[in-house]
């Protein structure tokens, strides 16, 4: 492969993450809006007929190019270790997680962000981030255990966390995952 084709193809499949994230933001906000139980009107926020939480199209980019950044950094990094374009799926859902949880794309309206009532509408730029990584790596955000999620979001509330910690999480979760799913079911 000439450095000219490799440059194509690397381009082509930052553009495909990019163009997935977006249609998946705009996916998970619809289905949030209109699944999500109010605690403080106990309505669905759906039927509200007011505005709880917009997507920060700005940030969202941003994220994106920063993500494309350090997708290319880790393969350049990497060319004389492994194969072109052999990240594993665990490195790119970390790079993935990391930069949409730090950008703060999902911004909550003045009514929503002052309420004093526990809900998981503060916590949507992690809910959204971590769809996202966990979708990359094939598995269902619903399906992950309760207790590894919310270790990730502690660690991402309250610890130092960085990509390539992010990246060995999920290769094991994503190893671990694909033993057990190859597994013939117990009779």
């Amino acid at each position: 492969m000439t450095h000219e084709e490799y440059e194509a193809l690397l381009d082509s499949f930052l553009k495909k993450l990019e163009r997935t994230v977006v249609l998946k933001y705009r996916h998970y906000l619809g289905a949030f809006v209109q699944n999500m139980i109010c605690p403080l009107q106990k309505k669905t926020i759906g039927s509200l007929n007011k505005k709880v939480c917009h997507i920060s199209l700005g940030a969202l980019q941003g994220a994106c190019a920063e993500m494309k950044t350090d997708i290319r950094f880790l393969i350049n990094r990497r060319e004389k270790l492994v194969d072109r374009l052999r990240l594993s799926f665990g490195k790119v859902a970390g790079v993935v997680a990391y930069r949409l949880t730090k950008a703060h794309v999902i911004h909550l309206h003045e009514g929503c962000a002052s309420c004093a009532e526990p809900c998981n509408a503060p916590k949507l730029n992690q809910i959204f981030a971590l769809r996202c990584a966990w979708e990359y790596i094939c598995i269902q955000y619903h399906r992950v255990p309760d207790d590894i999620r919310r270790e990730l979001f502690y660690s991402f509330s309250s610890r130092h966390i960085n990509q390539e910690t992010l990246g060995l999480v999920f290769d094991t979760i994503h190893t671990k995952h694909s033993q057990t799913a190859s597994l013939p079911p117990a009779s």
